[in-house]
């Protein structure tokens, strides 16, 4: 089989010679990050369940999931939920298989409540989030393309790799914190952090939710803010060559008795709300001066969604052309599909590659385009992997 790649120089300036970039990255328990959690747990308990209990996977996208904030009434010392989170699973699956039901709103509840458990600290998945599922069924043309993998929509899939070194900063400054500093401060998980580089300098606009209950007035906020923003500076310094500023909940204002405190570590409990696919892209951060895809990969089936599918393969395949092909510098992958076609034979791949030194011979283009040919032949593998949850998608 004979696939459609095309290997192209890239003829724009390196990421690194921009004078500006801007990256942000939304933490685990952001609204938008909590959606795409919550959709992606969905789809991969509904694939346990259907291979455990029929024996095979059926079709289904769940990656309509939206979060209505609640209501709080909170204080240093404390507070208390006046009205709790509401989350809404909507989206399509397959409810029975030769004449056996399939508990799909059972499973999206169950699978709800069993992310927020395992990612929130403070956030009770009972006690303060009410969950509504209203999933239907799946139009039968696209049931039919999981049953013999054939891409269900016609789309691309795009990501490219390595992250520049803000991109670098930003996605590990905001996993340092939702996983190694909330164990140090009393801190939530709603994590943002925002980079900026001009130049030979980077400032880091983070927003970190403070526990209300831990902290018993202003100066003690004041206290515990001074001393996180000490340990990002120290951390996010060491990720970077270039000058790095750190600044810590910019919104405050003491005078004014302005404080980011939560009763449960996220601004769901009160002033924001939040949708799948408005958060990280598969590589872990939204990086605007970067090609992307609007795409929401989470809760999209892992068998037939090129939404899905073909935006972690080009990542995957993105990583490997660097690792693998000597003399690139930097590569972005584009896959494009047409609907109803075997999913190993997108209408074209593309990779976009900066040579080291600014050369793309005849023998790299074609190392590339089997490192991308590989990757297509075994797609498969990519679902795999996104069901045993061996990939973060966001």
């Amino acid at each position: 089989m004979t696939r459609n790649i095309v290997v192209m120089e890239a003829l724009g300036r390196f990421i690194e010679e921009f004078p500006v970039e801007i990256v942000e990255r939304k933490g685990i328990g952001h609204p938008d990050s909590l959606c795409d959690g919550i959709a992606e747990r969905i789809s991969v308990e509904y694939c346990r369940w259907c291979e455990e209990n029929l024996g095979v996977l059926l079709h289904h996208n769940f990656d309509k999931v939206q979060l209505v904030a609640g209501e709080v009434d909170v204080h240093f010392g404390g507070g208390e939920m006046i009205r709790p989170i509401h989350i809404q699973i909507a989206g399509r699956g397959t409810p029975s298989y030769n004449g056996r039901k399939v508990p799909m709103d059972t499973i999206a509840i169950e699978a709800a409540r069993a992310h927020i458990r395992e990612t929130m600290k403070y956030l009770d998945p009972v006690k303060h989030v009410v969950i509504d599922s209203f999933v239907g069924r799946g139009a039968a043309e696209l049931v039919s393309t999981v049953e013999h993998t054939e891409a269900n929509d016609t789309s691309f899939g795009v990501s490219h790799w390595p992250r520049s070194g803000l991109e670098h900063v930003v996605y590990e400054t905001a996993q340092y914190i939702n996983y190694e500093l909330i164990n140090q401060f009393p801190i939530g998980e709603d994590v943002k952090v925002m980079g900026y580089r001009h130049n030979g300098s980077i400032v880091l606009t983070t927003a970190i939710p403070f526990i209300a209950s831990q902290i018993r007035d202003a100066e003690e906020y004041l206290e515990a803010k001074g001393a996180v923003q000490a340990a990002i500076q120290a951390f996010a310094e060491k990720q970077d060559h270039r000058d790095v500023r750190v600044d810590v909940n910019t919104a405050d204002k003491a005078k004014r008795g302005d404080f980011y405190l939560t009763l449960t570590g996220t601004s769901a409990e009160c002033g924001d709300d939040g949708a799948v696919g408005r958060g990280n892209r598969v590589n872990g951060v939204i990086a605007p001066f970067r090609s992307t895809s609007l795409e929401a990969a989470c809760g999209k089936n892992p068998i037939s969604h090129v939404g899905k599918v073909y935006n972690v393969l080009a990542f995957l395949a993105a990583q490997d052309i660097v690792a693998h092909v000597p003399g690139i510098r930097e590569a972005t992958v584009y896959v494009l599909s047409q609907i109803g076609h075997p999913l190993d034979e997108p209408l074209v791949a593309t990779a976009l590659v900066h040579a080291a030194d600014g050369q793309l011979t005849a023998s790299t283009q074609a190392a590339v385009a089997e490192v991308l040919d590989h990757h297509l032949a075994n797609v498969a593998e990519v679902g795999d992997r996104i069901r045993r949850r061996e990939l973060s998608l966001f």
